[in-house]
């Protein structure tokens, strides 16, 4: 590739993994976020507020992406609800506005791609490996924000059963069904 080329592709980007460039460029990435999050009527919090944990879970979640993963691991999962989410709540931003806040950072990262030039294919593939993780993380999220209520819950029978096989499976199944002609 001739230099200017590679110039106007913004250097070497063009080779990196998308992974790479989103690690390389956290940022720029949380810049953009909030420059979208600002222009939400929840998004009136000091920066440093608006901002809390994510520079620390969105690493973690592109590093989690990078390896195929399709679920966050257990300790994000804790600092995604008890870090990101609760004070979501007490700071009063509305339910809407935490898978609102998500959305937007999907959006910087995609800014942040094609600022670099990144392949479609490529971006493409790290988008929705991203975006798996990032619906679990507004899960993750809404469970610190309910913290409180689902606390109330628990031992009433309505509390969360991990691990419990699906009701609804087994040989009545009729999503197993199958017909034979």
């Amino acid at each position: 590739m001739s230099a200017p080329l590679r110039d106007r592709l913004g250097g070497d980007d063009v080779r990196r993994e998308p992974y790479d460039i989103l690690l390389d460029e956290i940022d720029s990435v949380l810049a953009e976020w909030l420059v979208l999050a600002r222009t939400e009527p929840w998004a009136k919090l000091p920066s440093m507020r608006l901002v809390n944990s994510l520079p620390e879970i969105l690493p973690r979640l592109i590093r989690l992406a990078r390896q195929g993963a399709s679920h966050v691991d257990e300790e994000l999962e804790e600092r995604i609800a008890m870090e990101h989410g609760e004070p979501r709540r007490e700071d009063g931003m509305p339910v809407a506005g935490v898978a609102e806040e998500w959305n937007a950072l999907r959006h910087a990262c995609w800014h942040v791609l094609t600022r670099h030039a990144v392949d479609g294919d490529a971006a493409r593939t790290a988008m929705q490996r991203l975006d798996l993780l990032v619906d679990d993380a507004i899960g993750y999220t809404l469970r610190g924000y309910y913290r409180e209520e689902l606390d109330s819950l628990k031992g009433r029978g309505l509390d969360r059963r991990d691990g419990a096989a699906d009701r609804r499976s087994g040989p009545d199944d009729r999503r197993e069904r199958t017909t034979l002609a």
